[in-house]
């Protein structure tokens, strides 16, 4: 077999691949996503007139053909597509370790896990000693529902966020570029066994190891997409406070809003003074060094003054008594 043989049938192969890849992925289209495809047929056997027996057009006998008379008809089937949900969700909460075993609990629950977790918070210089959390968790797609329903009752919830991603024409553009390459590689695998000279090896060789990669790297691009459709993503924060925010005042009664207005100001008064009292007790150490310094500077201040004061009281007798004694000295005037 020589080398323009190899390379005429080579781009044979290239050319009804494409061909067939693209017929493949407008028939997934047309008559609904099948679940799973079968592997690639491996009855190629000479090169290149059974070529054309095995790219045969869909409603020729060919593969296509048997690959889109099993497929399911399910058009509009939203439980044939391929969706990836995912959902954001905030919390408060007043009972910061008892809301993360809570959480635990409904991830366990429902078959999910953690992916990540941080923490981060509780510092001496945060505010009111508050703690966060910003928790990744994974859930089976089939208890998505279940799971935030259960996860909604466990703390005060003040955002929610979710969305549905449809990748199934994208999945079923990998899956037929899968079977196309798989198809070409068995093809080619065949005519490497017939090859007569270094030549031809070397160069079936180089594509066969292209198109290991290109299969490699659309089947992890499939894994991926079957692990983020099986399992929804949720990311999940939890914030700590000292009490919850309350309901929407539009929910409630006159007298409701009322009492809930007056219980929010005598709590906030009750905070106010709890915070005031918390940090005298705590700061009572710089208030009595500061008291000492103050106290400290109030004598040297008064000794400093009375000091002044003796000093200008005793100038001014020295001052009286030297004018007492100069009168004394001056001669007694004459009369005349």
């Amino acid at each position: 077999m020589n080398t323009k043989r190899i390379l005429s049938i080579l781009a044979a192969v290239c050319l009804t691949l494409s061909f067939a890849s693209c017929s493949g992925t407008s028939s997934a289209y047309d008559n609904g996503y099948s679940a799973k495809t079968e592997a690639a047929p491996s009855y190629y056997a000479e090169a290149p007139a059974e070529f054309e027996e095995a790219f045969d057009m869909p409603g020729e006998g060919g593969m296509n053909n048997t690959s889109s008379s099993s497929a399911p008809k399910a058009e509009n089937d939203l439980a044939e597509r391929k969706i990836i949900r995912k959902a954001t969700v905030n919390f408060e909460t007043t009972e910061y370790e008892s809301f993360l075993e809570a959480l635990n609990a409904c991830v366990a629950g429902a078959g999910g896990y953690v992916e990540s977790s941080e923490t981060y918070g509780g510092g001496i210089y945060s505010d009111y000693y508050s703690r966060n959390a910003a928790v990744t968790v994974r859930i089976p797609a089939g208890r998505y529902d279940a799971f935030m329903a259960s996860v909604t009752q466990i703390g005060a919830m003040t955002y929610r966020s979710e969305s549905k991603d449809d990748v199934t024409m994208s999945y079923i553009d990998v899956e037929s570029h899968i079977r196309a390459l798989e198809t070409e590689y068995t093809t080619l695998l065949e005519i490497l066994d017939k090859a007569e000279t270094l030549e031809d090896v070397i160069m079936l060789q180089s594509r066969i190891s292209d198109i290991n990669y290109q299969l490699d790297s659309y089947k992890s691009q499939l894994r991926k997409y079957d692990d983020l459709i099986s399992y929804c993503t949720v990311f999940i924060n939890v914030n700590e406070v000292r009490r919850a925010t309350p309901p929407n005042e539009s929910t409630l009664t006159f007298g409701q809003r009322i009492t809930t207005g007056l219980r929010e100001n005598l709590q906030d008064i009750g905070e106010g003074f709890a915070d005031f009292a918390v940090w005298f007790v705590t700061s009572l150490p710089y208030i009595l060094i500061w008291a000492v310094i103050i106290v400290a500077l109030v004598f040297v201040i008064r000794a400093i003054i009375r000091h002044s004061r003796r000093k200008k009281e005793k100038k001014a007798i020295e001052e009286y008594m030297r004018s007492q004694n100069n009168e004394t000295k001056e001669p007694p005037h004459d009369g005349r």
